[in-house]
């Protein structure tokens, strides 16, 4: 409980700094409620149901709640009956709730707590939690608890980020990595495409591989020549599917520019299903999947390092030599290939983003997609 309690204390500090001006149906339960909730929904989430763990979502707010009104694909289902927030209903309930297109509905105002509705939005939620779509109906601003599997809750405000709880800890994000810092600069360095666009081919690769649950590697560079002595790619192409040469995404417009960026990174996104790294230009030409990158032609020692925490504050605490080999080469990558950024995912689908600069690899950890 303890554990819990610290994560909820985390949720309310960073609900403070990241929620401005809000309406009353808009605030944080009191603490001591959102503790009950959280150790429910944990039990929850241990428990399977014809051999899945649960994946669903629940919402604070009132079913006559005027904020409502303003989001008109929110729609309110209400039980003819309420049912009782406890594990056991929550066990047989969740396995209906798809957590990109609906919300439980909670009645907190007395104990026992019930779960009184579900708000719902059909696909158009879906599509922007997804990045199907960088511009739609988004889910109410309202704080929510998403059930990610055993021992995994992450709370948001809308389709924002506040905390995650992981395996007994909080896990804080930073949302600011594409657009104001050091790796934000060095894919915008020596690019032609332009940043809503390029924006929404990245989160859009980024969430699939994500949520593939096989960890990957996507590495970006100046072009192929710069890093070639670097890499053995196995299944090596040259393409301009859609930002390059002929094929620029200037032909596009409206709704057929978004479809073949959607297209095109769900292609570059499974890829990532095979062994070894994706591979994709500062102009995002695909230049090959399932590269092996070459420690021997790189310097053998560790590359000077540092881990930039969510405050973008330094974490001196964290080593190199503490993570994995997929890790530790996206390093040793970027400190050896001037200009490159390095995507890694891992299975749990954190992401972490880093490059190099004044002779140091700086690394992002806990990367969040912000919407567009």
């Amino acid at each position: 409980m303890n554990d819990i309690r610290a994560f909820v204390d985390s949720v309310y500090e960073c609900y403070e700094n990241i929620v401005n001006v809000v309406e009353e149906e808009q605030k944080l339960p009191p603490k001591d409620v959102m503790e009950e909730v959280c150790q429910t929904l944990l039990n929850v989430s241990c428990m399977r149901e014809e051999g899945r763990f649960p994946s669903f979502r629940v919402c604070f707010i009132a079913p006559d709640s005027d904020l409502l009104d303003a989001y008109i694909y929110a729609h309110v289902l209400l039980f003819k009956t309420p049912i009782e927030f406890g594990a056991r209903a929550l066990h047989k309930l969740a396995p209906a709730l798809n957590p990109d297109m609906s919300c439980l509905m909670l009645d907190t105002s007395e104990r026992p707590f019930k779960a009184v509705g579900i708000l719902a939005s059909y696909t158009t939620w879906e599509k922007i939690i997804t990045r199907e779509r960088a511009s739609g109906n988004r889910m109410p601003r309202i704080p929510n608890i998403f059930v990610g599997g055993p021992g995994d809750l992450r709370i948001s405000f809308g389709e924002a980020p506040i905390v995650n709880y992981r395996a007994g800890r909080s896990v804080f994000f930073r949302t600011d990595t594409f657009t104001s810092t050091l790796v934000a600069d060095a894919l915008r360095d020596g690019s032609s495409v332009p940043e809503e666009e390029r924006l929404q081919l990245l989160y859009r690769i980024l969430w699939l591989v994500g949520n593939y649950g096989h960890g990957a590697a996507l590495l970006i560079v100046p072009s192929y020549e710069a890093c070639a002595e670097y890499l053995d790619l196995k299944y090596q192409l040259d393409s301009r599917f859609l930002f390059g040469g002929q094929g620029r995404s200037d032909v596009y417009s409206g709704k057929e520019l978004q479809k073949e960026i959607l297209t095109y990174a769900d292609l570059i996104a499974k890829l990532t299903s095979v062994d070894g790294s994706v591979v994709l230009t500062k102009d995002y030409d695909l230049v090959g999947f399932g590269a092996e990158t070459l420690i021997d032609q790189m310097e053998s020692a560790q590359p000077q390092m540092r881990f930039i925490g969510y405050d973008n504050q330094e974490e001196p605490y964290k080593h190199f030599r503490d993570y994995g080999m997929r890790h530790r080469a996206g390093y040793r990558f970027c400190s050896a290939v001037e200009g490159s950024v390095a995507f890694i995912i891992s299975q749990d689908g954190m992401i972490e983003a880093c490059t190099a600069h004044d002779g140091k690899v700086v690394v992002y950890d806990n990367v969040a997609l912000p919407l567009l």
